[in-house]
């Protein structure tokens, strides 16, 4: 049985294996990860679709392949042959495995494997393996004390550390390639422009109701603290229910013109990175919780900060939420992620001049700015699930537990 590279989002195309979790011999379990790999978006464990022995290793650490390649081969207990091969020795069939396919119950990651993630990003792993650094004992400087990149050049001997800073750019005429993330959103962003033709609607809403309701739901179910993320998450979640035309996608490689929509409420949250971004997807968000809400957005969020997202967090979604929250930015337009159809920016909350009642007064709220694939989505379309969006923010009830 060979253990084929899966297809996690629609720009992947290769995965690098960072390292094998056991080794020719080892006996596996279904749903034991057996290799780490990486991708365009982050690390994931590719896991064991069955009881069996690991018999050979095709691709090795450091080592690239393309999607629906074999990086291994598993012998199961019935005695299973090996894959099929170009002489037709074998009808197996080939499994595309999926890499950890449920949203983890808690935010405690019992492995040493994943507590040595925790600790050190994908990147500084790769230099690591690479300068033949042994990870213990360097001491991280990111949240946590996690390993970063600077902290893997701090820890190389004199000779490669001024290597390592001429390449990162230690002058003004420095060339340095891109990381592999970064190298990726260039790609896809790219891609974004030359094929999505987009356009956007703007509106501004009031946030009062939402700030004095944020203050008395602080905290959930459970001791979940609620943010105004996730609040946003609702509100939009319940305008999508009521507009399923907004789940739409555009169904690329299909001999005409045509679209898919999935069956559930399903969002993509962007989450800043220290050296990108990476958008997992927050599945079902139809009628939950703020207190479910929030705690799967915080775990979705811990994996894409650690660099080891699941094959759920990949999954397909039409809509994509981008809030910057107190950044510097009142309004932005965010770029809408190839196989979605379109993605809503909010901007930091600020004050303005608001005219009622004969009276003039202040008040708080935030820009929403909704970038949308015109294929699908036309203005009146977009600028209705605008005001419904607003219509929720403004004066919706919020469901706690």
């Amino acid at each position: 049985m060979d253990l084929v590279v899966p297809q996690l989002s629609s720009t992947m195309e290769t995965a690098r294996v960072i390292r094998w979790l056991k080794k020719p011999g080892d006996s596996v379990r279904t749903g034991e990860p057996l290799v780490e790999v990486e991708t365009d978006k982050s690390a994931i464990d590719v896991e064991s679709p069955a009881d069996g022995v690991l018999s050979e290793v095709l691709v090795h650490e450091g080592e690239n392949v393309a999607v629906g390649g074999s990086l291994g081969r598993l012998r199961t207990p019935d005695g299973a042959p090996g894959p099929t091969t170009a002489t037709g020795a074998s009808s197996t069939p080939v499994v595309a495995i999926a890499a950890e396919p449920k949203m983890p119950a808690k935010t405690e990651v019992p492995s040493a494997a994943m507590d040595e993630r925790i600790k050190s990003s994908p990147l500084a792993r790769r230099l690591a393996a690479e300068a033949g650094i042994d990870l213990k004992t360097v001491r991280g400087t990111g949240p946590n004390a996690r390993i970063r990149k600077r902290d893997l050049v701090r820890a190389m001997p004199p000779s490669d550390r001024q290597a390592a800073s001429t390449a990162r750019g230690g002058s003004s005429s420095a060339v340095r390639p891109l990381s592999t993330m970064r190298a990726r959103i260039a790609e896809t962003v790219s891609a974004s422009r030359k094929i999505i033709p987009s356009f956007s609607l703007d509106r501004w809403v009031e946030t009062t109701q939402l700030a004095a309701a944020r203050a008395s739901i602080a905290v959930g179910r459970n001791g979940e603290r609620i943010t105004v993320t996730d609040m946003l998450l609702q509100a939009v979640a319940d305008s999508l229910a009521k507009m399923p035309s907004m789940l739409d996608r555009w169904f690329e490689g299909a001999p005409h013109p045509s679209v898919t929509t999935s069956g559930t409420v399903d969002i993509g949250l962007v989450v800043a990175l220290e050296n990108g971004l990476l958008v997992p997807t927050l599945s079902d968000l139809a009628n939950q919780s703020l207190t479910h809400i929030a705690r799967v957005r915080r775990q979705a969020v811990e994996r894409a900060r650690v660099g080891h997202l699941s094959a759920a967090d990949h999954a397909p979604t039409s809509i994509a939420l981008s809030n910057l929250g107190k950044s510097g930015a009142d309004r932005f337009e965010a770029i809408i992620n190839p196989g979605q159809s379109s993605i809503l920016a909010v901007g930091r909350e600020h004050e303005r001049a608001l005219a009622g009642g004969g009276k003039v007064y202040a008040a708080s709220g935030v820009n929403l700015t909704l970038s949308a694939d015109h294929r699908l989505i036309d203005g009146k379309l977009g600028a209705d699930f605008l005001g419904l969006l607003a219509q929720r923010i403004e004066h919706g009830s919020w469901r706690i537990d």
